[in-house]
C-alpha cells in the first residue's frame, strides 16, 4: 500500500523521523505524486439488510450516504474515490477488503447506522483497529467524523475497539483490512431506534448532510484542497495519536464506583438536586439515568459531563409521594453500575 510505503521511506530518512513515527502518525502530503485512494464501503447489501428496525433497511441508508460522500469527496484535488459496491449485492467482508487492496487503498471507511438491543442508546460512534499504526490512523480519522456529527447535534459516543474471542479485531471489515495493512474504521452515524436520533435518518436532507460531513471529515484528515480552491485543509493538523505498544482492548467491566448525594428536595416532591460521582479506571463515564420507583422504570439516558467524575444534576419527577432515588452510570462501552439508594425526606 503506497501510504504505508511512503511512511517507511520517510522513517528511513533520519533518526529523528524514526522517533516521531514511533510516537505518532502524521498524514501524507496532498502534493504526493500519487493521489490519496479512499474506499467507501456502504455497509450491508443484498440479502444482508443490516438493521431493519425501520421499514427501510439499513443497507438503503448506507448506500444513500455513501453516494453523497463520494460525490462530495470528488470535489477535492488529488484523491481517487471508490465504492466497494454501487449495486444492491451480497459482498463478503473479505471481498470488500480484497477490493480495497486491489485499488491500493490508503483508507477504508465503512458506513453504518446503529441500533441497541435495549433501544435506550443514542448518538454516534466509530470503531477502529486495535493495534499499531492502524489504531493511530483509525483513531485520528474517527475523531474527525465525530467532530462533524457533534456539529449536527448528535451525541458523541466515542471511539472504540472490540476484540473477538480469537484475540483479534471483532469486526470483519476492520480485521480483513488489517490483514492487508489497510486502515479501516466503522462509522456508526446514529441510532435508528431512539427518538433523539430517528429524525436524522428519516430526513433526506440529513442523510445528504451525513454524506457531505463524512467527506469533510476525510478531507480534513488527509489535508485536501478543493478543486475550486475555496476549501483548503492543507494546513490543518488532525489529532496526533501515539502508536500503542500493545493491542488496545475494549473495556468489559462496569464502572468501579457510583454514589449519589441529595443536595436539595423541594416540598412538592417533584424536584430534587443530586450530586453524582462515578469512577472507571478503563473508560470514561458516558451517561446516567435514574429511577424513583425502586428500579421498576428508568429515565432516558442523560449525558454525563465529559472528564468530570462528579456532576450535580436536577431531577424532575411526577407529582406524588416518592420514597427514594436510584442512579445508574454507564461507561464508554455501555457497562453500568447502580448507586446507593437516596432516601427522600418524605419517606416513611
Amino acid at each position: 500500500m503506497k501510504f504505508f510505503k511512503r511512511r517507511i521511506t520517510s522513517i528511513i530518512l533520519s533518526i529523528s523521523i524514526v522517533i516521531t513515527a514511533l510516537t505518532a502518525v502524521h498524514m501524507p502530503s496532498v502534493n504526493a505524486a500519487e493521489p490519496i485512494v479512499v474506499v467507501i464501503d456502504p455497509g450491508h447489501g443484498g440479502s444482508n439488510l443490516g438493521t431493519d428496525y425501520l421499514p427501510i433497511p439499513e443497507k438503503n441508508y448506507t448506500m444513500t450516504v455513501a453516494l453523497y460522500m463520494k460525490e462530495q469527496l470528488e470535489k477535492y484535488q488529488n484523491v481517487q474515490v471508490y465504492l466497494t459496491h454501487s449495486k444492491d449485492i451480497d459482498m463478503s467482508l473479505k471481498e470488500r477488503a480484497e477490493f480495497a487492496n486491489k485499488v491500493n487503498a490508503d483508507f477504508v471507511f465503512s458506513l453504518h447506522f446503529n441500533m441497541s438491543i435495549s433501544h435506550i442508546l443514542y448518538g454516534s460512534e466509530v470503531w477502529v483497529p486495535s493495534e499499531g499504526s492502524l489504531y493511530s490512523q483509525g483513531y485520528s480519522a474517527a475523531n474527525e467524523f465525530l467532530i462533524q456529527f457533534e456539529k449536527m447535534g448528535l451525541f458523541n459516543r466515542g471511539i472504540k475497539t472490540r476484540i473477538g474471542s480469537k484475540g483479534t479485531d471483532y469486526y470483519g471489515i476492520i480485521r480483513e483490512c488489517a490483514l492487508r495493512n489497510i486502515p479501516a474504521v466503522i462509522v456508526e452515524h446514529c441510532h435508528v431506534d431512539h427518538s433523539n436520533d430517528a429524525p436524522y435518518i428519516q430526513s433526506p436532507e440529513k442523510l445528504k448532510e451525513f454524506g457531505v460531513r463524512d467527506a469533510e471529515a476525510v478531507a480534513r484528515y488527509f489535508g485536501l484542497v478543493s478543486k475550486d480552491g475555496k476549501t483548503d485543509y492543507s494546513g490543518y493538523a488532525p489529532l496526533s495519536v501515539p502508536v500503542p505498544s500493545s493491542r488496545v482492548y475494549n473495556d468489559t467491566t462496569p464502572p468501579t464506583h457510583m454514589s449519589a448525594n441529595l443536595i436539595n428536595y423541594d416540598k412538592t416532591g417533584k424536584y430534587a438536586t443530586v450530586e453524582l460521582t462515578a469512577l472507571d479506571t478503563e473508560s470514561p463515564i458516558q451517561y446516567y439515568s435514574y429511577s424513583y420507583d425502586n428500579g421498576l422504570t428508568w429515565s432516558m439516558l442523560q449525558p454525563w459531563t465529559k472528564g468530570s467524575p462528579t456532576i450535580t444534576v436536577p431531577i424532575s419527577m411526577e407529582y406524588g409521594k416518592k420514597e427514594n432515588l436510584i442512579f445508574r452510570a454507564y461507561n464508554l462501552y455501555d457497562k453500568s453500575i447502580d448507586s446507593n439508594v437516596v432516601r427522600l425526606p418524605n419517606a416513611n
